[in-house]
């Protein structure tokens, strides 16, 4: 430990100070702060270089792409358009993802925004962002059960804020009589079309209706009623905008008397089912009216029609599917991709002119890799000129492997570093996804590792065809290299013999399918890990029901035989609670801290559970300390690799997650809370640390402390708070406190009897 002298030296001449005049509790801040000096902290970091056919990735661990829908906002306050992009995943919600526009004029440079994506409301099903209050600042407007809700954007100071203004959006069906008022409804695999329809300053909507095909416009009545766009009140004015129908890929035009009321005939509606389509409104010609491009879920490629009308009253007089190529013939790509491709009509070159970008709005069965097709607006007029220019915009910049990403380190080169090997769900290719290991290799030093990537498909052990390959490394026959297993869709295992001579890159040249008759269900997770600590190798699974198995290794060194221990390990389970889900896709991630063993475990929703007391417990029930470790949620199916890679003696944390990307969180000394916090055996859970808002304090212990008392001290030791519980359980209010960190010291007390630890918190 430092001593006082030396403390004060390095904190300034006013601690030296407060300790002389014998200040009790900073006194007190600085003895923990002499054990905070080594204390490690995991913090996202772009710093490890990532090369891709020789050029270095602008963000490669921004997390991946699939299905997205895409709008622009100022993130930043810099007066730029960034990029919000959701990414939809079936029955696993999604991910909001923020790209901070870095580009000069006429350039497209973007830069990942991870520190934005955790400040938006809770997403369902789709968000879409547009200024319906003409104050500057992108508004959000996402699905509700039943139709829209609209939170606004109360940002301040760049720190990103917004407070929910419309549960739902409501509208009035019959404005020529008595109001007919009810959901303005939009399904949960639909997007609107949310634009200045009538150009009077405030935005409109439209949307297919409950009962059909045909698209209902919903006018703002924000001008008409207050003289301004500061409100949400809206008319049904047609229930057959622009004289169309869609269904069955194919718009028709003609279909409908002009600017047709609600009726309350059920006989007047049309019953044809319609399950869901995207609207993108723009002006293609500069005249004033909306032309569209719509989607569909069971559609390939998207229909533009072409508006005759006005502003007011709204006639498609033509359509195609070939777009955008229109009027001009055979002039660009056609938008097709295998399902549900959607359009979104944004400036991402810096040039004032807004361009196209398609991406399918499916939840699986379409492009995943090149899945965000760029067109240029090549105009420099109010007409619009779509040219196409790649089909992997933002892809391109950071590690993308498809569907799917499960990341393990291992020496494949045999050079004393660490390479990076990602298994994926697969690569959209021909109906369906070709599952592969891609292969970075590590060009950068023992202690400053930098990638590039080898291949997509290393070994080539595609050949194989295993579908959702999860590689997992260890030396299963004692011959001095590590061999491969590979866990696969159906739940089943793949054992691939390392031959290479020792020193030499790996080969793994023989494959065993359905190693050892090991079957867990479906989804398998597989790692090698010495759980019994006996010098063998033995596996657990992750699966698809949230639960792990446990094979112990009953053989030898150089023979392994699994025998299944367990199929629910440490009463494990990572499925949503509350809402009966089936389904967990548990990761696990076993390792030892300070020699005591630890689970981390992903989910299907994202988060990280970390498990201890695990040693001499192995039959039993393992204390879930954490569910939502760090508070890192990176995507929906992630699969953590917590493992040093700079060899600094702390793990750092590689997350893979099912849009087929990784982040990446150091491991470095500091001053603030880390990874290794959370990692402690003790039974007091503190989470989540960091906090903006609360915190939770969980105390996991059966004895009969009668009270907790919790202290909170800033960093010159000042008290801000004295708080007693008599629960296991209980929420602090923190929302006041300001940025920074602070000491939390917790005092249980049993009659004369008190048990005391300390621990840090970091508010953001």
């Amino acid at each position: 430990m430092l001593k006082i002298k030396q403390l004060a030296f390095l904190l300034g001449f006013n601690l030296y100070f407060y300790l002389t005049m014998r200040h009790i509790n900073l006194l007190y801040f600085l003895l923990c702060f002499s054990g905070l000096l080594t204390a490690q902290t995991v913090i996202y970091r772009d710093t490890i270089s990532v090369f891709q056919s020789n050029s270095k990735l602008l963000m490669p661990w921004a997390g991946g792409i699939n299905f997205s829908s895409f709008t622009q906002m100022d993130l930043n306050g810099d007066e730029k358009p960034d990029i919000v992009a959701y990414d939809k995943i079936c029955g696993s919600g999604g991910k909001l993802r923020t790209f901070v526009n870095k580009g000069s004029l006429g350039e497209i440079k973007y830069k990942h925004g991870f520190n934005y994506q955790n400040q938006f409301p809770e997403i369902q099903e789709w968000a879409l962002f547009y200024d319906y209050n003409s104050d500057g600042k992108a508004d959000m407007f996402t699905y509700t059960s039943g139709g829209i809700k609209v939170f606004k954007n109360t940002t301040i100071n760049n720190d990103l804020e917004f407070t929910l203004v419309k549960p739902l959006l409501f509208s009035n069906y019959n404005p020529n009589g008595n109001p007919i008022m009810s959901n303005l409804y939009c399904n949960s695999v639909a997007l609107p079309g949310i634009s200045d329809i009538d150009n009077d300053g405030d935005l409109d909507i439209l949307s297919f209706s409950v009962f059909g095909v045909k698209l209902e416009y919903h006018k703002n009545m924000s001008q008409e009623l207050y003289g301004h766009s500061d409100s949400l009140v809206f008319n049904m004015v047609d229930d057959c905008w622009g004289d169309i129908k869609e269904n069955n890929c194919q718009v028709d035009l003609n279909q409908c008397p002009f600017m047709r009321i609600y009726s309350n005939s059920i006989n007047d509606l049309n019953k044809i089912a319609h399950s869901g389509s995207c609207i993108m409104c723009f002006d293609r010609n500069g005249d004033g009216d909306k032309e569209l491009i719509m989607g569909d879920i069971s559609c390939s490629q998207v229909f533009f029609t072409e508006n005759g009308g006005n502003s007011s009253n709204a006639q498609m007089l033509d359509t195609t599917s070939l777009y955008p190529n229109y009027p001009d013939k055979g002039s660009s790509t056609v938008i097709k991709m295998n399902s549900f491709p959607c359009t979104y009509h944004l400036d991402v070159d810096n040039d004032g002119f807004k361009d196209l970008i398609a991406s399918p709005n499916a939840i699986a069965g379409s492009e995943n890799f090149e899945s965000v097709w760029y067109y240029k607006n090549a105009s420099s007029t109010s007409t619009v000129n779509f040219i196409f220019q790649k089909k992997n915009f933002l892809q391109e910049d950071m590690i993308d492997l498809g569907e799917g990403a499960y990341p393990a380190l291992f020496d494949a080169d045999s050079d004393g570093k660490k390479d990076l090997i990602i298994g994926n769900l697969g690569y959209y290719e021909r109906n369906t996804n070709k599952s592969k290991l891609a292969y970075y290799k590590n060009i950068g030093t023992s202690s400053s590792p930098s990638f590039s990537l080898i291949t997509r498909d290393y070994m080539s052990l595609s050949i194989y065809n295993i579908a959702s390959m999860t590689p997992t490394f260890g030396d299963l026959d004692n011959d001095g290299d590590n061999d491969l297993i590979v866990g696969d869709y159906n739940g089943q295992l793949h054992y691939f013999e390392n031959t290479a001579t020792k020193g030499f890159p790996a080969q793994f040249t023989k494959h065993i399918s359905n190693y050892q008759s090991i079957d867990i269900g479906s989804i398998a997770y597989p790692q090698l890990f010495d759980v019994n600590q006996n010098g063998t190798l033995d596996l657990v699974i992750g699966s698809l029901n949230g639960k792990i198995h446990h094979y112990s290794n009953i053989g030898s060194t150089s023979t392994p035989i699994f025998n299944l221990q367990s199929s629910n390990f440490g009463k494990v389970d990572v499925r949503q609670t509350g809402i009966g889900s089936i389904t967990g896709y548990s990761a696990p991630f076993m390792f030892r801290d300070g020699g005591i063993t630890k689970l981390l475990v992903g989910s299907e929703i994202g988060n990280i559970y970390l498990y201890d007391k695990i040693d001499g417990n192995l039959s039993g029930t393992f204390n879930r300390v954490d569910t939502s470790l760090y508070q890192i949620n990176e995507g929906p199916r992630c699969a953590p690799f917590f493992e040093d890679i700079t060899n600094d003696g702390k793990r750092d944390l590689f997350l893979g997650n099912h849009a087929g990307g990784l982040a990446f969180f150091n491991s470095k000394n500091s001053s603030n809370v880390g990874l290794n916090e959370l990692f402690q055996s003790e039974n007091i859970s503190i989470y989540p640390n960091p906090s903006s808002d609360y915190i939770n304090i969980f105390i996991n212990d059966n004895s009969s402390y009668s009270e907790t008392t919790v202290t909170c001290l800033d960093m010159l030791g000042h008290e801000l708070l004295k708080y007693v519980s008599f629960n296991k359980q209980f929420k602090i209010d923190v929302s006041s406190w300001k940025k920074g960190m602070y000491f939390l010291k917790l005092e249980q007390r049993q009659e004369s009897h008190i048990k005391s630890m300390t621990k840090k918190l970091v508010i953001q």
